[in-house]
């Protein structure tokens, strides 16, 4: 990792306030929803995956809509109450695009739309019949959907695909949601609306991760393993990241346990998505890791994969916080230990070379929120110092040319792309870097949503 030439501790004020600058020059260039939905919809502003090119702006998406931009502008109307009028702006701009028929998910669709309303709430207050009709929505189908998930593992098939169970496209995801409103809700019906969904949710998991080994390609292999919806060259495997892997689960049940919500063999569940990554928990010359996915030939010749990029999404970084999460909730000093181990050794092998955005996904604003959390959560004075050194490559990365004032890399994009949004964009960054400037844990908590606290 690259360093300045100043030591940051040094430099650290500097740095605060550059952060903040950014800050505020992000929220003024993503402050009116018309000019963001125009800019970031532009016809050539997309990926271009195998016969499919996917535009990387939807109104209704939390990774790149409407919901993600008012996650940046309901944190910061905590502080400055006359940012609340941007909030709704971009709230009101989801809702006018029409509740359309897409797969629920946090970062999509209802969910999406009540979780960035939830926030806003938390932030400043209202939003209450907007979110309770949402609710009723929300929790009916994530109940039908969980006791499906459980009844198939209880017949004995693997999960099958990600967007089942995971983060981004499943139940773990909704689960956040439903424990932030479990937790605040005052009307009696919204939180035991809330909680009877979290406990269908928790089990669905619980019976993942408690599930006997499946009999695949002669071989035993665990429930966890991912047969459906695979594209760009994978193949069936175990995914082992936050974003789409057992980390995410591992986090929500982590922090349901946390939070006092239990279900039945939950700490159990826990132990056994442990086991399961302590199997494959490596060490290489920067320290302890956990692979990105094994496949069956890994199965087969017992050797995990080499380290790749390490980021929130995939790598020793976000599954190092969830398994902070997970010893913070069994109160298992080992765990923890190997955690900041990881997380140390993955914030100093990572490079230009691995990581080629500011982003929260998997760039420097996803590992800068991590390490700002693992700060709050420790006594270990060696994150805010690493805390430093990240945001020097965030604020490096500011682009006073682009429209949003950052710019996204991807082989499989033909320009670099102008994405306004939450995980791959500059609402997302915004939100980190504000987390930095002011030296505080989120007031709305809307790092929820990446399953880190």
């Amino acid at each position: 990792m690259r360093s300045p030439a100043t030591t940051p501790t040094d430099r650290t004020p500097a740095h605060r306030q550059a952060a903040a600058r950014i800050v505020a020059e992000i929220a003024d260039r993503l402050a009116e929803p018309d000019r963001v939905a125009e800019i970031a919809g532009a016809p050539d502003n997309l990926m271009r995956y195998p016969g499919n090119r996917q535009p990387v702006w939807d109104p209704l998406l939390l990774s790149d809509g409407h919901p993600g931009v008012a996650l940046l502008f309901a944190e910061l109307a905590a502080e400055a109450p006359e940012l609340r009028g941007r909030a709704h702006a971009h709230l009101s701009a989801a809702l006018g695009s029409g509740l359309r028929l897409l797969p629920q998910s946090l970062f999509g669709g209802m969910v999406a739309l009540a979780y960035a309303g939830h926030t806003a709430a938390t932030g400043f207050g209202g939003y209450a019949t907007m979110l309770a009709g949402l609710d009723r929505h929300i929790t009916d189908q994530v109940r039908q959907r969980a006791r499906a998930d459980r009844e198939r593992m209880v017949a004995g098939e693997p999960v099958g695909a990600w967007d089942r169970y995971d983060v981004l496209g499943g139940t773990a995801g909704i689960g956040r949601y439903l424990l932030a409103r479990y937790e605040s809700a005052t009307e009696r019906a919204v939180r035991q609306a809330a909680g009877l969904a979290l406990t269908d949710v928790l089990e669905s998991l619980v019976a993942a991760a408690t599930a006997d080994d499946i009999g695949c390609h002669g071989t035993r292999l665990p429930a966890w393993w991912v047969t459906d919806g695979l594209e760009y060259g994978l193949v069936e495997h175990v995914n082992l990241g936050l974003a789409h892997g057992v980390c995410g689960p591992l986090a929500l049940l982590s922090v349901a346990w946390r939070a006092g919500f239990r279900v039945d063999r939950q700490d159990e569940a826990i132990e056994r998505i442990m086991a399961l990554l302590s199997r494959w928990r490596t060490t290489d010359e920067a320290g302890p890791r956990w692979p990105h996915l094994i496949t069956l030939t890994h199965f087969e010749n017992g050797e995990p994969p080499e380290r790749g990029r390490d980021s929130w999404c995939y790598g020793a970084a976000g599954a190092a916080r969830a398994v902070y999460l997970a010893g913070a909730a069994l109160d298992r000093a080992d765990w923890r230990a190997d955690a900041h181990a990881a997380l140390h050794g993955a914030l100093t092998a990572a490079s230009d070379e691995l990581i080629h955005d500011s982003a929260l996904c998997h760039g420097w604003a996803g590992l800068l929120q991590i390490a700002l959390r693992m700060a709050h959560d420790s006594a270990d004075s060696n994150y805010h110092v690493i805390a430093d050194r990240l945001a020097v490559r965030v604020v490096d990365g500011f682009d006073p040319e682009a429209p949003f004032g950052f710019r996204y890399r991807h082989s499989l994009a033909a320009r670099d792309l102008d994405r306004p949004g939450f995980l791959e964009g500059a609402a997302g960054i915004a939100l980190a870097l504000h987390t930095y400037a002011t030296r505080n844990v989120p007031a709305t908590a809307w790092d929820n949503a990446l399953l880190v606290n």
